[in-house]
């Protein structure tokens, strides 16, 4: 990686003498690894290099231009690169007194006395060759100034130096005539950096202490740089945080013998991947609440014939699986909340990550693997595995002890592979469909059936590793996956009706603040399903007309909820009850007395007509203002 850019320093190195005197510019794209490149990669080779021939290397000496603001200041900062100890001893930290310019004789430089520490810096810096990084980020006004030390470097003196900078930024700071005019000067080569995966990877293992996380690591190199290419992150400060996010949850499992290896490396790549798109801004923590049980989630909206647009988390989340296909980020080996808090606060507690994982794929003594989870895996197990698994999950499944939609499917999918294997123990010998069509009747007529969720099957962790949904493609699998999701809407359609009856006798009881709950876009269950069609028109009328308080809180439910509907909205399904409701509401007022009415059906119509104002008399629940003022004479006269 970045050979170009080793060829081109390695000439200029190699040169006993320049023709023509020049600084050579090191450039990409901010995070790219620039610095990383120079510190990490090419120097330390370099060294080892000449070493090897015997010959004498001129270290490097980094000095940041990052908010510098005077040649003054950047000779500064040399000294305080080149002899640390010595600034801090002399404590002349952010002072300019070493008279540094008078070895440099620049321009408008320091003119300070020479003591002691000034002729030992002066001597020093004749050992090093200047990489001046972050050019793109010291002060405006301050470049003329500098570029006018670097020529002196340059040009006076016959120094080697290395320019490091985002040249579009630099650009963009100062000019591109005033950076064509300085490149041209002092400028004689340049080298672009590319982000340089491999290197990263290999430096943040080799810094890590010695022990069998970093051995575990060491021998799985070809996999993290996998990971990173798909990722095509270009910040590699991002790929470190990445890896050093993933060297903990390592050095995490891999002390307790009771995870295996295999486990632990998925938990690594999975790390690694979603520590790069937190980082990379792909995911977010409701992203990432969307990734479990993804593939579930799509294939039950193609089963439902869901062909609206998915919403933006659902299909960030899809985004981001497809881009790591081979990581099953869906099916995560560890909790995606560990990893976000990892993220956030640095701070793990590794006995309740391993008890998760352990309880959740039955590592340990301790613990149970999922029967469904065990029949998937026996054919990595002895012949006896699989015997107990089938044992086991056909007895769970004549106690109907599985009430999750993913369970059950799961079960379903492992029922079809074993019948075309001729192994017909987990139903008895019935017909599988037939099975689980009586399975599913059963569960649901109990009450114990999981309800669906809006817009989401949650098939959870237990979808791990594709495990029975491998017969998806099934005509069987189909057709129980179909009859199950139906039950399991009549569940969550059930469920909302409960809630929508429960949440309008709150109102009723005297807390009017209630009906907001069917407008809040964080509860989609309520807010996007037309819920409210199980409430009858005359008991909405009735609570509404009581009095001014029931009146504000019914109109601002109907002019909110169907503000910003698009067409073809479930929600939408309900306009017709919001005129009905409308119209008993404004013939129930006709009761009130004067001036009580005129004020309340004002203060009603202006509110939902308002919120109207840019909908088509089609979509609107109040008619248009002629229309109603008719109809309001009407129910005057």
């Amino acid at each position: 990686m970045n050979e170009h850019a080793v060829k081109v320093l390695d000439a200029y190195f190699d040169a006993d003498t320049l023709s023509v005197p020049h600084a050579v510019l090191i450039e990409g794209r901010w995070g790219s690894g620039k610095t990383f490149f120079l510190q990490n990669v090419y120097e330390p080779a370099r060294m080892r290099e000449m070493n090897a021939k015997r010959l004498h290397h001129t270290p490097f000496l980094f000095v940041s231009l990052f908010g510098a603001t005077s040649a003054a200041d950047v000779e500064m900062r040399i000294y305080k690169a080149a002899c640390p100890g010595e600034a801090i001893a002399a404590g002349i930290a952010g002072t300019i007194a070493l008279g540094v310019g008078e070895f440099f004789r620049v321009k408008d430089a320091t003119k300070g006395a020479m003591d002691k520490l000034g002729k030992k810096a002066i001597k020093r810096l004749n050992d090093f060759v200047f990489v001046f990084d972050d050019l793109e980020r010291m002060e405006k006004t301050a470049f003329g100034e500098v570029m006018g030390l670097v020529n002196s470097l340059v040009a006076e003196h016959g120094r080697r130096v290395l320019l490091v900078t985002d040249e579009t930024k630099l650009e963009e700071l100062v000019g591109g005539d005033m950076w064509k005019d300085q490149n041209e000067k002092i400028v004689g080569r340049r080298a672009h950096i590319e982000a340089d995966y491999e290197s990263v990877i290999h430096s943040t293992i080799g810094n890590m202490p010695n022990g069998s996380a970093k051995s575990f690591m060491g021998a799985r190199i070809d996999d993290l740089l996998e990971i990173a290419m798909a990722s095509e992150i270009q910040n590699l400060r991002n790929l470190t945080w990445a890896m050093h996010n993933a060297s903990a949850f390592v050095d995490c499992l891999i002390g307790d013998g009771e995870i295996p290896e295999r486990h632990v490396a998925s938990t690594m790549g999975v790390v690694l991947a979603t520590t790069l798109g937190m980082r990379g801004g792909l995911l977010n923590a409701e992203t990432l609440e969307r990734l479990p049980g993804l593939a579930t989630t799509l294939a039950f909206r193609s089963v439902g014939n869901n062909h609206a647009p998915l919403d933006p988390q659902l299909l960030q989340a899809k985004t981001f699986s497809d881009k790591f296909g081979s990581l099953s980020l869906d099916t995560p080996p560890i909790d995606y909340g560990f990893i976000n808090g990892f993220e956030r606060s640095g701070v793990m507690d590794p006995l309740q990550v391993n008890s998760w994982i352990k309880t959740q794929f039955g590592f340990g003594k301790e613990h149970a693997e999922p029967s469904w989870r065990r029949l998937w895996l026996s054919h990595e197990r002895p012949m006896k595995d699989t015997d107990e698994a089938v044992a086991i999950l056909a007895g769970e499944l004549a106690k109907r002890v599985h009430t999750d939609n993913g369970p059950i499917l799961h079960s379903a999918g492992l029922a079809i592979r074993q019948w075309g294997m001729n192994d017909q123990r987990l139903t008895a010998g019935e017909d599988v469909v037939a099975y689980f069509e009586k399975y599913i009747d059963e569960v649901a007529a109990a009450g114990l059936l999981e309800a669906m969720k809006f817009d989401h099957f949650p098939a959870g962790f237990d979808s791990h590793g594709g495990l029975g949904f491998s017969s998806t493609e099934t005509g069987e699998f189909q057709h129980i996956a179909t009859y199950l999701r139906a039950k399991s809407l009549e569940k969550a359609a059930a469920k909302r009706h409960e809630r929508a009856v429960s949440i309008f006798a709150e109102a009723e009881a005297g807390d009017f603040e209630a009906l907001f709950k069917f407008i809040r876009t964080d509860d989609p269950e309520l807010s996007q399903t037309p819920v409210l069609l199980d409430i009858p028109v005359d008991h909405v009328a009735e609570f509404m007309s009581r009095d001014v308080p029931e009146l504000s809180a019914g109109s601002k439910l109907l002019a909110y909820r169907y503000h910003r509907t698009m067409p073809g909205d479930p929600v939408l399904e309900e306009l017709q009850w919001a005129r009905d409701v409308y119209a008993a509401v404004v013939g129930k007022l006709a009761q009130w007395p004067e001036p009580h009415r005129a004020m309340a059906l004002h203060s009603m119509n202006s509110l939902i007509r308002y919120y109207e104002r840019d909908k088509q008399p089609e979509d609107r629940i109040i008619p248009p203002p002629k229309e109603a003022e008719a109809e309001t004479e009407m129910q005057d006269a």
